[in-house]
């Protein structure tokens, strides 16, 4: 799982995933987003000749929520959700899936591209906030390089 934290709470959550899902339904995904305004998950597939093979369901989840001090980004696979049971069930990220869920070669680049895409959303509302470190008793471990996504090669 990859997670970033911004230092700020003064995000419109809801926008950015609307903005996310619509960005990747352009690129051919099937794409959703449930929550509230404080918590918003966004789940991303795209079909494959291999997940048609094993039949997963998996699919690349996003999960944006405000926390004490700032706003946690977080980048997992999870089960696909249908809407109808979304009010029913607590959502778990499992970030060992991924895998199954888009492949081991994909897997680096389209993590980064999903956190490239909603860093450019937070700095489209926020141009200023800041990357961090998510307070310690959030429990998330540290990112690999601690640098904002846009950093990235």
């Amino acid at each position: 799982m990859e997670a970033l934290f911004y230092q700020t709470q003064d995000l419109n959550l809801p926008a950015i995933a609307q903005a996310l899902v619509l960005e990747y339904q352009a690129k051919g995904y099937e794409a959703q987003q449930f929550g509230e305004m404080n918590h918003v998950t966004v789940q991303l597939k795209h079909e494959s000749t291999l997940r048609a093979i094993t039949g997963l369901n998996k699919a690349l989840a996003v999960s944006l929520q405000r926390v004490q001090g700032g706003t946690l980004v977080r980048v997992g696979a999870q089960d696909w959700v249908d809407q109808i049971a979304v009010g029913a069930v607590g959502l778990v990220i499992h970030p060992l899936l991924i895998t199954a869920a888009i492949g081991a070669i994909q897997q680096n680049n389209a993590l980064h591209e999903v956190l490239r895409s909603i860093d450019s959303q937070v700095r489209q509302q926020q141009p200023q906030a800041q990357v961090g470190m998510p307070p310690s008793n959030l429990g998330m471990p540290p990112t690999d390089s601690g640098m904002p996504p846009t950093n990235l090669p």
